[in-house]
């Protein structure tokens, strides 16, 4: 299978020929950026779920003839609660990770 070929303005790395310690301090750095890039990734989702959340009630709610104060309050609840959940999963989720990196540090280490 061919690889596809570079950008001209980008280098090329050579992995295969990196030192070891070198590959690892690599690793590292693209596992910290990218770690730091999905934080930002998953609360932009949770944001964009949250206002079509929001959104879907209002719109439901005006196209049944309800009034509008009950809707644009129910509109709101809803896009707070979602923005709050998500927000928690996110924090409940990045602690699970940092348990596991732990209990697997701990269990190495024994």
């Amino acid at each position: 299978m061919k690889r596809p070929s570079t950008h001209r303005d980008q280098l090329e790395m050579q992995l295969d020929t990196m030192l070891p310690a070198d590959r690892a301090l690599f690793d590292a750095a693209v596992a910290a950026v990218a770690e730091r890039q999905a934080l930002g990734w998953r609360f932009r989702l949770v944001v964009i779920e949250s206002i079509m959340m929001a959104g879907l009630v209002l719109v439901a709610g005006l196209l049944v003839d309800q009034p509008t104060s009950v809707v644009t309050q129910a509109s709101v609840t809803v896009g707070i609660a979602c923005f709050a959940s998500g927000l928690l999963l996110i924090w409940l989720s990045s602690l699970t990770s940092g348990l596991i990196l732990r209990w697997r540090h701990r269990r190495r280490a024994s």
